[in-house]
């Protein structure tokens, strides 16, 4: 996938620097890496593993309450709100924003159908 790779650390990019995020990645459901933009001190495959574990805990919680999984997770802390979007069924967003979510949910909903558009032309380009 490296040239759908490169076109989603580009959306990447452009997200953080639109919305002064600190650092956004598309990760797999079991926690690899697609792409990102992150700190250069900020290891990819750690973001990705935990972000996976916090998404995967949250859908043990709900699947034990007979509901649906969540749609997204947000951790809000002073200097910053972490929060995953599940960007269809292989593979979610997230993204570390300053201050509280509800100042970019239009721009995160715009940037997962981005993501979630050019993945799905990379899955039917590769079923052919």
């Amino acid at each position: 996938m490296p040239t759908a790779a490169a076109q989603l650390t580009k959306i990447l990019r452009d997200f953080n620097t639109r919305y002064r995020a600190s650092l956004s990645a598309v990760v797999s459901r079991n926690g690899v890496p697609i792409a990102w933009a992150l700190p250069a001190d900020m290891r990819p495959d750690n973001l990705g593993t935990l972000t996976a574990t916090i998404l995967e805990a949250s859908d043990v919680i709900y699947s034990g309450l007979n509901h649906d999984p969540p749609k997204r997770i947000i951790l809000e802390a002073e200097k910053g709100t972490l929060i995953a979007i599940g960007v269809g069924p292989k593979a979610f967003l997230v993204a570390m924003i300053p201050g509280k979510v509800d100042t970019v949910t239009s721009a995160l909903d715009q940037t997962v159908s981005s993501i979630r558009n050019l993945l799905q032309q990379e899955e039917r380009a590769t079923a052919r």
